[in-house]
């Protein structure tokens, strides 16, 4: 019997608690979506706040991050307190019932707690003493009676439910309509409050930094740079545009930027070496901070050049400048240029409409390139960083052609002018220069026919006087070979002294001869040869050359009796003076005379090369002049009248020479030129007797020639008959 009413006790438990136990559930969920409900409206709150404020202030990091704190505090706190407590609540059925009469505020004759407690735990004490079984058979059966017909279902406060839905669905909805409506506010909302970002809000004045990359204002290291900020205004003009710049150490500045012109401030930033943060303002806007960060320019710290060349026997190599002229190569050279950076690049410009090079990079540092070498080329090199998007200043470069130039070729002819006799000896002097070598040189002699005796154009060249040739047209040539020819050729440098006799020749008085050098190279293209000047002379009678030389030695007796005559001016004027103040008036004086008795001694040594290069003359003529003339000439010139410019140059130091001395000095200068030109009076004295005495034998010899050719014709017409 006890044990029936135990398990139907046990029914009536069970069905009581299971009623709770779903109330208990409902209620779990319906605290969840409440908690959930405050938790959005206060993240919906928090947002449009932060949004609002932030909007309104321009909040700066640290400001943010502390806001965000808070937030997160506030939220933590709406979870601990509607989330984590009523969760660590357990929902009994005595408990279910306790909240459901707490909730409604019910008095105790209407509470559902003690009830429920009496029907789950009466039914325990049945078998103690002291209780009565009836009792609490019939309090069981009576609170279960009330406890069946109780609306659980109403417990539940559906209102409450469906507003807690809404306010969840509102902290949903309005932030994606927000995110739909204005995407670049929210967009820029969570990069400053979810990622720290510093881009600032758009106002009606938009600042923007020309030349920023990713909160980035790059420029070359130790050069100095305009910042330029340019101004987009929606309401009236910004006058002002203040930056701030801090440097690595902490020190900070501000300074009013430049008005340019309507929306464009610039300043001009000294050279940076070190990284420095900045930010702009002005109007209502402002921009995000951002870094000046310096970097290195790329710039070239080593070109070469290697070329190679069959003419060179090793490969050429040049560190060179790159400027005009610096570097040039022979044509058909293969050429390869070498650089060195001292960054990274990533492309390498080349302004050039001769040439077109690619480039070669081992490590983004090195490069090289190739090319056959024909013309001279001009390109401007422009290097670009590889990190950043920065630009080297264009580098020319100038490699210019070498060629191999044809000889150059002097040919002289020294000691007598183009009217020669026909016994004279002409010296002639040859340089040769080339710039890789001298295969041969040499010198030719050309006359015509006409100015030769019959007899050795007969004996030179007898094929010349055939009927196809006018003998008035036909030229002797003759060659005198110099140097070489010499395979392969080295000297870059041939220098020759050569003397031809005219005589050897036999010409007749009125020819003219003409004489060219020729130098030739070994060129790789083909050899190269190159032609002197021509140099003409033209044959007279010996007489009539020896006239010619006469007048001129007689024109320079003349300026040597002018000379004289100054000198003894001079004389007169050191006699009459009383001091030395017009010292050097006089000096110039004495150096005039001086110049002109060298000139005139010069001249006259001169003429006398020209007579014994001419044989004119004799060795005792040509001594006579050389003893009598020359020798006191240069000896008037080099020793006493350098005593008497010396002496002169005493008169203005501080130790002068008596006057007396001086002009005694000037009366030797005076007797030395008399007797030189009593010299040149007598010599030419001579000259004339010896002329006399040639003409008198040359006529003897015509009076000889032509009595043995009359003896001659007389013995041959006797022989004939």
């Amino acid at each position: 019997m006890s044990e029936l009413k135990s398990h139907k006790y046990a029914e009536l438990q069970n069905m009581i608690s299971r009623k709770l136990d779903r109330v208990g559930r409902a209620l779990r969920r319906h605290i969840l979506l409440e908690a959930a409900a405050r938790i959005g409206l206060a993240l919906l709150f928090l947002a449009a706040f932060s949004l609002l404020f932030d909007w309104w202030l321009e909040l700066s990091l640290v400001t943010r991050i502390g806001c965000l704190l808070a937030g997160f505090a506030i939220i933590g706190y709406l979870v601990w307190r509607y989330i984590y407590i009523p969760f660590q609540v357990s929902l009994s059925p005595i408990e279910v019932a306790n909240l459901i009469d707490r909730a409604r505020r019910v008095n105790d004759q209407q509470a559902l707690a003690p009830r429920v407690a009496s029907l789950l735990q009466l039914p325990g004490h049945q078998h103690e003493a002291e209780q009565s079984d009836e009792m609490i058979a019939h309090a069981v059966q009576e609170n279960y009676q009330c406890l069946s017909n109780y609306p659980y279902e109403k417990t539940i406060n559906h209102k409450h439910t469906q507003a807690c839905l809404l306010g969840l669905f509102a902290a949903i909805l309005i932030p994606v309509c927000f995110l739909m409506v204005l995407p670049a506010t929210a967009q820029l909302w969570g990069a400053r409050w979810l990622l720290g970002s510093s881009q600032p809000w758009p106002r009606d004045t938009r600042l923007i930094v020309v030349g920023l990359q990713e909160g980035q204002w790059v420029l070359p290291r130790g050069e100095a740079a305009t910042l330029q900020i340019q101004v987009e205004d929606g309401d009236k003009p910004t006058e002002s545009v203040w930056l701030s710049l801090e440097d690595a150490n902490g020190e900070s500045e501000t300074i009013t930027m430049n008005r340019f012109q309507a929306g464009d401030f610039r300043y001009e930033l000294p050279p940076v070496q070190l990284p420095i943060q900045a930010q702009a303002w002005g109007g209502d806007g402002q921009t995000e901070p951002f870094e000046i960060v310096p970097i290195d320019r790329p710039r070239i710290t080593d070109l070469s050049i290697r070329a190679s060349h069959p003419r060179l026997s090793e490969p050429f190599v040049s560190h060179f400048s790159a400027s005009e002229g610096n570097v040039r190569l022979l044509p058909q050279s293969k050429v390869r240029l070498e650089l060195t950076t001292n960054v990274k690049v990533r492309k390498i410009d080349v302004d050039s409409e001769e040439i077109s090079l690619q480039w070669k990079s081992t490590d983004g540092k090195h490069f090289q390139t190739e090319w056959t070498h024909e013309k001279p080329v001009n390109f401007r090199l422009t290097l670009h960083s590889a990190e950043h998007e920065i630009s080297s200043h264009p580098r020319p470069v100038s490699i210019g052609v070498q060629p191999d130039r044809s000889p150059r070729l002097s040919f002289r002819y020294s000691g007598l002018r183009q009217r020669i006799t026909p016994q004279a000896r002409i010296p002639f002097s040859i340089l040769a220069r080339d710039d890789f070598g001298i295969r041969q040189v040499g010198m030719t002699s050309e006359v015509p026919l006409t100015g030769i005796t019959t007899s050795e154009k007969s004996a030179i060249e007898p094929e010349e006087l055939s009927d196809t040739s006018t003998p008035k047209n036909m030229k002797h040539e003759q060659n005198y070979p110099v140097y070489g020819p010499e395979d392969p050729a080295r000297e870059t440098v041939v220098e020759h002294e050569q003397r031809v006799s005219i005589a050897e020749m036999k010409l007749n008085p009125g020819a003219v001869i003409t004489f060219q050098s020729f130098a030739e190279d070994n060129c790789f293209t083909g050899r190269q040869k190159t032609n002197s000047r021509q140099l003409v002379f033209r044959v007279v009678k010996p007489e009539e050359l020896f006239r010619e030389i006469l007048l001129r030695q007689q024109q320079l007796r003349a300026r040597l009796r002018k000379a004289r005559d100054q000198a003894e001016q001079l004389r007169d004027k050191l006699k009459l003076a009383q001091n030395s103040e017009e010292a050097a008036a006089w000096i110039r004086e004495h150096q005039l005379i001086r110049r002109e008795v060298g000139q005139v001694g010069h001249a006259l040594n001169s003429s006398v090369e020209e007579m014994k290069l001419n044989q004119l003359g004799g060795a005792e003529t040509w001594q006579l002049i050389e003893q009598t003339v020359l020798k006191p000439l240069q000896g008037l010139h080099d020793r006493e009248m350098e005593q008497q410019r010396q002496s002169l140059e005493s008169l203005r130091s501080q130790t002068p020479e008596p006057l007396s001395q001086l002009t005694d000095q000037q009366d030797q200068i005076l007797k030395t030129i008399d007797q030189i030109l009593k010299n040149m009076a007598q010599w030419d004295s001579f000259i004339d007797v010896v002329n006399q005495l040639n003409a008198v034998i040359k006529l003897e010899q015509v009076v000889r020639d032509k009595t043995e050719e009359l003896k001659k014709k007389q013995t041959d017409s006797i022989f004939d008959k």
